[in-house]
């Protein structure tokens, strides 16, 4: 499977990105008491600034070609 990835500025620190999220990732989000698997591909908040900060879950996208779609629609640049 091929990987989809872009991000784009919101701030200085803040980037809005598509693409895969890590299993400590996912594990935080289900702490959070959001329903995450980890599979797929996520649209989510990461703050540039403070890698350590956990990243902000916005959605899920099911397939790379759907991730791919959304990235171009918001004009992230692949990283």
């Amino acid at each position: 499977m091929e990987e989809y990835f872009g991000t784009t500025s919101l701030s200085n620190a803040s980037m809005l990105c598509v693409g895969p999220i890590t299993r400590k990732e996912a594990e935080a989000a289900r702490n959070d008491g959001l329903d995450v698997d980890g599979v797929g591909y996520y649209l989510f908040i990461a703050d540039d600034g403070s890698p350590g900060e956990p990243i902000q879950l916005i959605g899920k996208v099911f397939s790379p070609h759907h991730a791919s779609k959304l990235a171009r629609a918001l004009g992230a640049k692949a990283a």
